[in-house]
């Protein structure tokens, strides 16, 4: 089963609050694969609904890659995104959009 972990709750330097998650097994994305994924949630504007972004990531968090390209997962929301659990419901369908991932809680002990 393809799961994700969370690796960073709160990454810095894109349009909205951003989480980079650790993908198992890893996403391909043309002949390449890909540990890490980052989703972010930027919230709407008066004439711009609310979007959910999703690129392929280093462990950092940061862009993997030379541009930000938007990857499967990404999509424009109907509402806005104001509350822990739609944010938490919009990277679960991000991340099911980007491979199939569901979302694995880490082991703290």
């Amino acid at each position: 089963m393809a799961t994700a972990t969370l690796h960073l709750a709160d990454v810095g330097g894109y349009p909205g609050p951003a989480r980079c998650w650790k993908l198992d097994p890893p996403v391909q994305i043309d002949d390449a694969h890909y540990d890490y994924a980052t989703v972010w949630v930027q919230p709407g504007y008066a004439w711009q609904n609310a979007e959910v972004g999703t690129v392929i990531a280093h462990e950092s968090g940061a862009v993997a890659g030379s541009t930000v390209h938007r990857r499967a997962g990404s999509f424009t929301l109907q509402g806005d995104a104001d509350t822990p659990e739609y944010i938490d419901g919009c990277h679960l369908l991000a991340l099911q959009l980007l491979g199939g991932y569901t979302v694995r809680v880490r082991d703290e002990s």
